[in-house]
């Protein structure tokens, strides 16, 4: 989506829709799959769809009631991208593709996990990156072929892991610093400003989390050598690397420094004085009194949720729980929360709960939605969404085109998904399965570690068979049930009737 450009002769088509929907504030939200855009509207009264009459890039307008489904053949992300420019809606401020909210406040939650997404929303790319380089690290350096690690067979291959190894902690370094860049790029601040703040905030003669939790300074309330302050024991030099919510709010506090300092018109006084002390002032803030602040709440936030998911009594109520509830917490932008929670966790302990679950996930999700297309196999409109989405939820563990542009509108797939992805984080769970941080699909073999020294941080112990076997084991269980699960509940009345109604609105093309 980010590579499409804006093309002049979409935008000219997509100020028709705007005036045909009767005008933005006529206009609830906007979703889209790979071959239809749907706007909800507020009011059809006002529609007046004529003026989308010979339209080149709409091949077909339906009304469906309160929905406008406009049918495009190809350049679906270009043509999407355009009709948000029409509509004053900016591409970098929307937390999903795939449903925008336009006129319809959300709940607190809500806006928190919007704004993370946001945020994140630039750093994709560099995700991206983290995720393909923590797995070919892992490869080189955590994976036993047998004979050992491939870092283990020559010298060679141990200098390649060890590049992997730096890259890697080089990425994680980088994320954090970019965090205040985009928070000054959503909020319009200076966003050289925002890097330099991050890059203090994360500067190498600060100590780590890793170090200062692992009690080398003391223990967490009262701190000594080059940690504290003075005789106090307050702690200072504490590094941001790894520390997501503390960065973010030490961000939105750099940008509003900023905003004061900008006030602050007088020629001379502003460059020498009032922009210096955006950084120095954020810098000072940052180490005395969020620093420690923020480590507590990382530290909390941590220790609570390794507990939560290793626990020998906790982790058979949290996990099955927390395997229940993924796919709405996708559905709804909470899974922000733990995608923040998992991050902290590799950067801390080099490995995460996460991911394990994670992968059952997007697997649960892929297949719900190979059952409904099955079901429904006579539909090549439906085929023409649902066999890219769940065939990029199996490779790449992206699972927002799956739900939003199907699982969603039929409901029972989300259900089912529940129920499989369920199934599948209790093997794991017994089992004993870490991972590093990678990538969620069928290729989280890659990412599957087995070292001693991560394992103890997590007190896990894998049981007989090892994880891979454990990992596949799980993954086959969550499959079947999923597929199972979905083929019941569509045959039950009430979600039979609703199958019916959606692909006649969704899936039609009379």
């Amino acid at each position: 989506m980010k590579h499409a450009k804006i093309n002049s002769h979409f935008y000219d088509e997509c100020k028709k829709v705007r005036e045909a929907v009767g005008g933005i504030k006529n206009i609830e939200l906007i979703n889209r799959c790979s071959t239809r855009i749907r706007i909800k509207v507020i009011n059809i009264t006002k529609l007046n769809l004529n003026k989308l009459e010979g339209s080149k890039i709409f091949v077909k307008t339906l009304l469906k009631d309160d929905f406008v489904q406009l049918i495009v053949n190809e350049n679906i992300d270009e043509v999407f991208l355009n009709l948000l420019k029409s509509l004053k809606i900016s591409y970098e401020e929307i937390p999903n593709d795939f449903e925008v909210r336009v006129n319809k406040e959300g709940n607190f939650f809500k806006v928190v996990t919007d704004g993370i997404s946001v945020i994140v929303k630039p750093l994709i790319p560099l995700l991206i990156t983290m995720a393909i380089v923590a797995t070919l690290s892992n490869v080189f350096n955590g994976i036993d072929f047998g004979s050992g690690t491939l870092s283990e067979t020559g010298q060679f291959a141990k200098a390649v892991g060890e590049m992997f190894d730096i890259l890697q902690q080089a990425l994680n370094l980088a994320f954090s610093i970019m965090i205040p860049w985009s928070i000054f790029k959503l909020m319009k601040g200076s966003q050289a400003i925002g890097i330099s703040i991050g890059i203090v905030l994360c500067f190498h003669g600060l100590i780590s989390t890793n170090d200062i939790m692992s009690g080398e300074y003391g223990d967490i309330f009262k701190w000594f050598g080059d940690a504290s302050f003075l005789e106090s024991g307050y702690p200072w030099k504490i590094s941001y690397v790894g520390q997501i919510l503390p960065i973010v709010a030490m961000s939105f506090i750099a940008v509003y420094i900023e905003r004061f300092a900008n006030k602050f018109d007088i020629p001379v006084f502003k460059e020498m004085v009032a922009i210096p002390m955006i950084t120095i002032s954020t810098f000072f803030i940052g180490i005395l009194l969020v620093g420690p602040l923020g480590l507590l709440l990382t530290y909390g936030m941590n220790e609570g949720v390794v507990w939560a998911t290793t626990d020998n009594v906790a982790k058979y109520i949290f996990n099955p729980i927390l395997g229940l509830a993924l796919p709405w917490l996708v559905i709804t932008g909470l899974i922000q929360v733990l995608v923040v929670i998992n991050l902290q966790q590799f950067t801390t302990f080099g490995g995460t709960t996460m991911m394990p679950m994670f992968t059952q996930l997007n697997i649960a999700v892929a297949t719900s939605i190979l059952a409904v297309t099955i079901i429904n196999r006579h539909n090549k409109e439906l085929k023409r969404t649902a066999i890219p989405s769940y065939s990029l939820a199996y490779v790449s563990g992206s699972t927002e085109p799956a739900l939003f542009g199907v699982g969603l509108k039929f409901v029972y797939p989300v259900i089912a998904a529940s129920i499989g992805a369920t199934v599948g984080i209790i093997i794991t769970t017994v089992a004993g399965v870490i991972c590093t941080n990678g990538n969620a699909s069928l290729l989280v073999f890659l990412s599957i570690t087995t070292k001693p020294e991560i394992l103890d941080k997590f007190n896990i112990h894998t049981i007989a068979g090892g994880p891979y076997l454990w990992m596949a084991i799980a993954i086959v269980a969550t499959f079947i049930t999923t597929f199972f699960a979905t083929i019941g509940l569509s045959k039950i009345k009430v979600f039979k009737e609703m199958n019916a109604k959606v692909l006649e609105r969704d899936f039609s093309v009379n």
